[in-house]
């Protein structure tokens, strides 16, 4: 029998137990140009000593220019190697995984809209944020695929385990792969095999860049729960090229700001029923592909994640609300079985604190 406690090797990575702390907003956490902060090392600390197996990082642009929210995390340059060797670090010290997440944001964003170009597959107006991009020429297409690549690998050299692409929850690599938004007659356009395109781009210069032996994994929508998005079984063609390149994780999320109302990424609950809700569209994707699949969104109670663990071939749990609430979850659920205290208010980061219950 499976369980949450398990010590489990992915490739040449050995995760001291199945929960992974998935990519969470610590907006408010970070300097303007993008490097961490004391504060936000010691919200690190506490989930590495409350014995999170693997830790996913807020997402860090990859291009300097492109910053879809003010006070994020930055690997657009060298500078910030040495800034994350004290993470990198602190994690290796108490066998604890830590893994970057890079991204690309497009036209999902508040953030200095005014000042700034922003590219989109078509230029389309954003449902969330009203903005309408510049369609992006196959020239920019190629200096973004670059630039993936170039933070790769000062993330390697920063000490990180591997890296997440951020594919989902309507961002950049996601629009792309969103028909609503993807509208273009190219190459890049149309089919979901050339939807899918950019992203395997993507994937196989970061993996050209850092090698067989790096962690290389992916962050995905199972759906995009919108009017024109995409489907659950345009991931599923998705993760399947993506497992035959190569690829070493699958984490499985769902939705954007663009979704229907209640089908977002992060949603209110008020009853176990209404917990781990992309949990069908992840025991699929599961089943089709050979590479370990973690699943995310609303786990809440230890006995259901033992439920999910043993009623499909999903090997990780990953938890974010709960982990900005109760950073020793793992630990305590040792000992103490009863659910997490999150209260799914959505209001983890609030101006720079974390979790109002805390």
């Amino acid at each position: 029998m499976k369980t949450i406690f398990d010590r489990v090797k992915i490739k040449n990575l050995t995760a001291k137990n199945r929960a992974i702390r998935s990519a969470t907003n610590e907006r408010g956490f970070c300097r303007e140009t993008g490097e961490m902060t004391e504060e936000l090392l010691k919200v690190y600390e506490d989930l590495i000593l409350g014995d999170v197996g693997t830790i996913i990082t807020s997402f860090a642009n990859v291009l300097e220019r492109d910053q879809p929210a003010q006070y994020m995390l930055g690997i657009y340059h060298d500078k910030f190697i040495e800034g994350y060797k004290p993470l990198t670090e602190l994690a290796r010290a108490h066998d604890c995984k830590i893994i970057l997440q890079i991204v690309h944001g497009g036209s999902q964003s508040l953030h200095d809209v005014e000042n700034r170009t922003i590219l989109g597959a078509s230029s389309v107006e954003n449902l969330y944020s009203k903005v309408t991009p510049k369609e992006a020429t196959v020239e920019e297409l190629g200096e973004i695929v670059t630039a993936f690549g170039d933070a790769a690998l000062r993330a390697k050299k920063a000490g990180f385990h591997g890296v997440q692409i951020h594919g989902a929850h309507g961002y950049f690599l996601s629009q792309f792969f969103n028909p609503y938004y993807n509208r273009r007659k190219d190459q890049y356009g149309g089919t979901v095999e050339n939807r899918s395109r950019l992203i395997f781009q993507v994937y196989q210069e970061i993996r050209k860049r850092v090698g067989e032996e790096f962690f290389v994994s992916i962050k995905i929508n199972c759906e995009d729960f919108m009017e024109g998005g995409a489907t659950l079984e345009d991931n599923l063609y998705l993760c399947r090229e993506l497992s035959g390149m190569g690829i070493d994780l699958i984490e499985v999320s769902g939705g954007s700001a663009s979704s229907a109302p209640g089908k977002g990424a992060i949603r209110p609950m008020k009853s176990v029923e209404e917990q781990s809700y992309f949990y069908l569209q992840g025991k699929k994707i599961a089943e089709e592909v050979p590479v370990p699949v973690a699943l995310v969104g609303g786990h809440k109670s230890f006995g259901r994640i033992q439920e999910i663990l043993n009623g499909s071939k999903i090997e990780f749990i990953s938890l974010s609300r709960p982990l900005v609430s109760e950073p020793d979850l793992i630990q305590r659920w040792k000992e103490d079985r009863t659910p997490a205290r999150c209260i799914s208010c959505n209001r983890c980061f609030l101006n720079g604190k974390r979790c109002v219950l805390i």
